[in-house]
């Protein structure tokens, strides 16, 4: 399958961020569907109710499935409704600490930007009067987040390939009914977070502190929750830190073993005579440096 949409960079040519979002920005406006790179794999984002219904279609997802808005630290903080100590967690953990994450929060439902969203739309991105919001860390999801927000326009997105089949990290990988639905695509190579084996972002439940879903990044959202605010979440079985610095504690504290003399079976045992006649020899040695 042959995919005719524009892709960025041309070929010959390296990455321009403001440029990229800027033109990802303009296809999102006149109800295109842009396929772009989030450090967490490859996604497809819309922004009219046409286009969401157009990705989500090529990804074989069913009527009615969650959707997420992909947004900015700014319009997480437009829109979620948290006590200031919870603001300030997810602010340091995002902007000072740079960790992307999925926040999930009660909302100002009444805010004009979610006026754009269909009923329907609004329903499949709610849930028990939360919502939930991406908050990447790339240099292209900033600067689009920055001309979303300027023109008050809502972007919508889920990942870049078939439901059930994981996250893509490279355009290569992701299926050719992906590529086709989109009308242009942002190839930034091999995105960061692969080494996590095709997971997902990690989703908090700030409201309840609650984990909603363990992904990519997730054990260092728990590491630095418990080191700086004593929130204590579960372990990721996949990636046990506690364990390691335990295993590695108990390394440091256990004695050192006595290292035993290699015994050699190759070599003959000397005889009571022999060692006598070493030990002359040895301490005849001692007494002419004497």
């Amino acid at each position: 399958m042959d995919v005719k949409c524009t892709i960025i960079p041309a070929p010959g040519n390296q990455p321009d961020v403001k440029s990229d979002a800027l033109r990802v920005f303009e296809v999102l406006r006149a109800g295109g569907v842009a396929l772009i790179p989030t450090e967490v794999g490859y996604g497809l984002m819309a922004s009219s109710t046409e286009a969401i219904q157009k990705a989500f279609a090529a990804k074989k997802r069913r009527p009615g499935h969650a959707q997420g808005i992909i947004g900015s630290y700014q319009l997480h903080q437009q829109l979620h409704v948290l006590p200031d100590e919870k603001m300030d967690m997810i602010r340091v953990l995002h902007q000072d600490l740079d960790l992307p994450f999925g926040i999930v929060a009660p909302f100002r439902s009444e805010h004009p930007i979610l006026q754009q969203l269909t009923p329907a739309t609004l329903a499949n991105t709610t849930k028990n009067e939360t919502l939930g919001i991406y908050i990447g860390g790339s240099s292209l999801l900033i600067e689009l987040g920055r001309l979303n927000d300027e023109a008050g326009q809502l972007m919508l997105g889920s990942s870049a390939n078939l439901t059930g089949t994981g996250q893509k990290f490279r355009v290569e990988d992701i299926d050719p009914e992906i590529k086709e639905a989109a009308d242009i695509i942002v190839d930034y190579g091999l995105q960061r977070y692969h080494i996590y084996g095709g997971r997902p972002s990690s989703i908090i439940d700030f409201e309840n502190m609650k984990v909603l879903r363990v992904g990519s990044s997730y054990e260092l959202l728990r590491e630095r929750m418990s080191k700086y605010w004593g929130v204590d979440l579960p372990e990721d079985p996949m990636f046990n830190v506690s364990e390691s610095e335990k295993k590695e504690k108990e390394e440091k504290t256990e004695p050192p073993k006595q290292e035993q003399q290699e015994v050699r079976h190759d070599q003959p045992i000397p005889t009571t005579v022999e060692k006598k006649q070493g030990y002359w020899r040895r301490l005849a040695a001692k007494l002419q440096k004497s």
